[in-house]
């Protein structure tokens, strides 16, 4: 009997051994997991931390050569100028800060967006079409080259784009989208004045996502709302009135020797008077074309330097990772940052 009891008190305590054994293996487990929660939680927050600086940096660096740039060209657009801003893998691509590397670059085309190319740079924002300053055929235009394919639809986006910031110049009987706004699923009011993010074009009647994307590579809100001849593409060229011809044999002029944008050679125009005639002494130029040229001139629709730039700053510690994109306008006049938005 005494034996007996010996061993099932043995039994007992071995049985409590193992349940306390068993709670401390679960206790352990479950701090152990905290622990690990916290050590995860703390290194994404120092990786995010660490990956906002790089991009940062990157701004910073951008807005560096750019100034130093302008100190040493008297503010004007050179053609050296238009290199280092535009093209320059030496001062932007794959910048090595600590563990990190940071890449300012952009995706350039000529028309398509489809058929970008990488560009090392910023990009210069009064190479496009200013949606608060662009009068209704300029709209039209930009609108049937890039986005839709029938003249009435384009026209009436148009017309919806005028309206948004100007409410009431209408100039289409019977145009009014107050009603269109206000039948909507989530109904808003229009705005009546000036757009302030390119984002805002898609609560306009009749822009799509589609149309949106389309027209995004294209627009701008930041500038005077003259297009600065030296940088504009050749869609947007054609979009102001010129034929594709006059506007490639502009780009042609513009390009160089090279025959490449955006490089040392680039030809710079420095007064929009005199662009139809320094083109002809590179290339044949007929009287409609020289009279397209000097129209854009009069019609005021050209500059030949810039103010506002758009810096897109990707920074990444392991390539495995997600990046880190700060994206941000400068305007260069004013020494000041007019937007940011990072991710």
């Amino acid at each position: 009997m005494k034996g007996q009891r010996t061993n099932n008190r043995r039994g007992a305590i071995l049985i409590l051994t193992l349940w306390v054994l068993t709670f401390l293996t679960i206790f352990a487990v479950h701090i152990g997991l905290q622990i690990r929660q916290r050590i995860t939680l703390i290194s994404r927050i120092e990786n995010r931390s660490q990956l906002h600086f790089l991009a940062q940096a990157g701004v910073k660096k951008a807005i560096a050569v750019l100034r130093r740039d302008m100190n040493q060209h008297a503010q004007i657009y050179t053609s050296l100028g238009k290199y280092v801003r535009h093209n320059n893998l030496d001062d932007f691509k794959d910048i090595k800060l600590g563990t990190g590397t940071v890449n300012v670059k952009y995706d350039y085309y000529r028309s398509d967006p489809s058929q970008a190319s990488t560009r090392y740079g910023f990009v210069d924002e009064e190479r496009k079409i200013n949606i608060n300053r662009a009068d209704r055929r300029v709209l039209k235009n930009l609108i049937r080259a890039v986005a839709v394919n029938d003249d009435d639809e384009a026209a009436t986006i148009a017309e919806a784009i005028i309206e948004w910031r100007e409410y009431g110049l209408t100039q289409v009987a019977g145009f009014n989208s107050e009603g269109f706004y206000a039948t909507l699923q989530y109904p808003y009011d229009i705005k009546d004045f000036e757009f302030e993010v390119i984002e805002e074009l898609m609560l306009v009647r009749g822009v799509t996502p589609k149309i949106y994307e389309r027209l995004r590579p294209h627009v701008t809100i930041y500038g005077d709302g003259l297009v600065n001849i030296n940088t504009a593409s050749r869609v947007i060229l054609t979009v102001l009135g010129v034929d594709e011809a006059v506007a490639d044999k502009l780009i042609g002029v513009r390009s160089g020797v090279d025959e490449t944008e955006f490089t040392e050679d680039d030809y710079i125009f420095y007064k929009t008077f005199d662009i139809a005639s320094e083109i002809a002494t590179f290339v044949d130029l007929k009287k409609e074309e020289i009279e397209q040229i000097d129209g854009l001139n009069v019609s005021k629709l050209i500059k030949t330097n810039s103010s506002f730039f758009t810096i897109e700053s990707l920074a990444y510690v392991d390539v495995n990772q997600p990046e880190w994109r700060v994206s941000c306008t400068y305007n260069a006049r004013d020494n000041l940052i007019v937007y940011w938005r990072e991710k």
